[in-house]
């Protein structure tokens, strides 16, 4: 990460002061400044940076754009508006902008890039950068400023290192940071921001700030000739006596276990190729639930917060060796079972080095890429002859429900349980559903009851875990897989925080669904303040009737209130013809899956009495 060059953001409406900022980019011109023209002909070399950024950004693959416009960056929503390869998407703020950014990078691979204005347009998307950073998501995020560099004066959304900072505020969160310091130069910047956000060790957002006067300045830039860092590099391979060993070691345990984490996101099939060929029983973090199939023969689900009751089952019996592969291993990741018997060996791959022996002791650490890892070391146990029997170890953990209630599927009482909701959800979606669930109590009921299987996708933003990711990351992996269904699983809390991004879906006409878990208050907060306290806060508010909401804004809407009502025919009637539509949920909200939350992890961490 590095910030250096310093120097001394659709039609012209805004959320954020448009009037007077439209103002304010009036001032260099009063100060004898050559006032911003776009060029006369739009075939004419000399460009401005701000379609000299837009025309780099498309060349590099990166030609979808999130963004909120506003005065101090309207130079580079006009460059893309009139880029022919330019697709911009208009969230309603710039936090969910950046997470349905996230969520179209989930669908389709393709780094996005996230644009925003100066003052409160930079700092709405800290949360969003921080949530990418800690995920791993690439992205070039372009925040406005206003002309201070230029006046001297002191000027409204000031965004640079007299005013509100933002480069401070995202150095430490992001791979790259840099001003543009002259219209010329800007090209050259956006291209090394490019190079640091697609860096195949270490992807994450990279922000390029760059003042309106900069933006819609006339630019000529260089000549730039370089490698695309969006082609496929070397990656190293694997020391051969590393791989040796491990695979050693491997073949030498009686209770050996594959963790997969969310770094194996885009190397399913070699790390499943690994996973057969060890033979070991196999689970994954909640991150990475649905990377491989959960209805595998080896698969226990997935482990810790919501995890399956074969993980903790098996993983409580005592694991002799456990192989880590792309998960930093959290709290949340082994939640209410230890990791390792009381001897047991644990092996960590991964590409940060910071993760290895932080919360568990680690024998071998090995910092590689995990799917030139999986594939190195698949061949070698090949060469075994057979794989270890872990298809009878699985079978034995398997031999009872993995499901805190088994017949979860058939429950037909009312109020409705939480896990039938689940279930009629998993019916009705389809054999290549789409899955996001956002942050609280709904999520535990869609990590232990979902199953994804082959052919599905299931999201959750838990790098950061904030309400209203998913809400809004379902609009970016629609934008990016716009024929599959997609289900977003949330609260009316989170709905009340970002369900505003539904008229993104309207507008686009993405027929997606959203299955509201309405119980009138924060129910993870509820539930964790009486865990950890022993006694009971209401965390309330008015209920929201969603379906007259949802009716409202131009949507559509069900009340789901008793077992059996969500099918595939509901589902077909209420998005027909491209419509978004919202299941308000009306559920039993004391049922819980019984010792699989955050609150009992945290109440264990701090000694509090229960």
């Amino acid at each position: 990460m590095a910030t250096r060059d310093v120097a001394h953001h659709p039609p012209p409406t805004s959320a954020h002061n448009w009037a007077v900022l439209l103002s304010q980019t009036q001032l260099p011109a009063m100060d004898g400044l050559e006032p911003i023209q776009p060029p006369e002909d739009p075939a004419r070399p000399v460009q401005t940076a701000a379609e000299t950024i837009v025309d780099l950004l498309c060349q590099h693959g990166l030609t979808t754009f999130f963004g909120v416009p506003g005065g101090p960056v309207i130079p580079v929503f006009d460059a893309i508006l009139r880029h022919r390869r330019a697709r911009l998407i208009e969230p309603r703020h710039e936090t969910y902008g950046t997470f349905a950014a996230m969520g179209f990078y989930r669908a389709t691979g393709q780094a996005p890039v996230v644009v925003v204005t100066a003052g409160p347009g930079s700092t709405n998307v800290v949360t969003g950068v921080v949530s990418a950073h800690l995920e791993r998501v690439p992205m070039v995020v372009i925040c406005g400023d206003v002309p201070w560099s230029q006046t001297g004066h002191r000027m409204l959304q000031d965004t640079g290192p007299g005013g509100v900072g933002i480069e401070r505020m995202l150095t430490g969160v992001s791979r790259y940071v840099v001003r543009v310091a002259h219209p010329a130069s800007a090209s050259s910047q956006v291209r090394a921001a490019i190079e640091a956000a697609l860096d195949p060790h270490n992807p994450g957002p990279a922000v390029v700030v760059i003042s309106i006067d900069r933006a819609g300045g006339r630019a000529d830039p260089p000549q730039l000739f370089s490698p695309r860092p969006d082609r496929p590099r070397q990656v190293a391979a694997p020391e051969p006596a590393l791989v040796s060993q491990v695979a050693s070691t491997l073949r030498s345990a009686e209770r050996p276990l594959l963790v997969i984490g969310a770094g194996c996101r885009g190397e399913a099939k070699r790390v499943l190729r690994l996973c057969e060929a060890v033979g070991a029983p196999f689970c994954t973090t909640p991150q990475a639930k649905g990377i491989l199939p959960e209805d595998h023969p080896l698969s226990l689900r997935s482990c810790g917060m919501g995890g399956s009751l074969w993980a903790r089952r098996y993983m409580r019996a005592g694991v002799d060796v456990a192989l880590v592969l792309g998960t930093d291993l959290d709290d949340i990741s082994t939640l209410g079972a230890p990791l390792l018997g009381r001897f047991g060996t644990l092996i960590h791959v991964d590409t940060d080095p910071t993760v290895f022996a932080r919360n568990h002791p680690t024998a071998l650490a090995a910092m590689y890429d995990v799917g030139a890892f999986s594939e190195a070391l698949a061949q070698q146990v090949s060469k075994w002859g057979r794989p270890l029997d872990g298809g009878a170890l699985a079978a034995e953990a398997r031999a009872v429900s993995p499901f805190d209630v088994p017949e979860f599927a058939q429950d037909e009482a009312v109020p409705l349980a939480p896990h039938r909701a689940i279930a009629d959800l998993e019916r009705a979606a389809g054999p290549t559903a789409s899955f996001l669930t956002d942050i609280g109590e709904h999520m535990i009921f869609a990590l232990h009851y979902l199953t994804i299987r082959s052919g599905q996708r299931f999201t959750i933003h838990l790098g950061l875990g904030s309400m209203g990711s998913g809400i809004s990351s379902i609009i970016g992996q629609a934008v990016g897989e716009p024929t599959r269904r997609h289900i977003c699983i949330c609260g009316d809390g989170g709905m009340q925080m970002a369900g505003m991004e539904i008229l993104v879906a309207i507008k686009l006409r993405l027929p997606v669904i959203y299955a509201v878990f309405n119980d009138a208050r924060y129910n993870m907060v509820y539930h964790g303040y009486r865990i950890t306290f022993g006694r009971e806060q209401s965390w309330d508010t008015p209920p929201v009737d969603f379906v007259k909401w949802a009716e409202a804004v131009g949507a559509r809407g069900a009340r789901i209130e008793r077992p059996g009502q969500i099918t595939t025919e509901l589902l077909d009637q209420l998005t027909a013809g491209g419509v978004p539509a919202v299941l308000d949920i009306r559920y039993d909200a004391d049922v819980r899956v019984k010792g699989s939350g955050r609150a009992e992890a945290i109440t264990e961490m701090a000694k509090l009495s229960t």
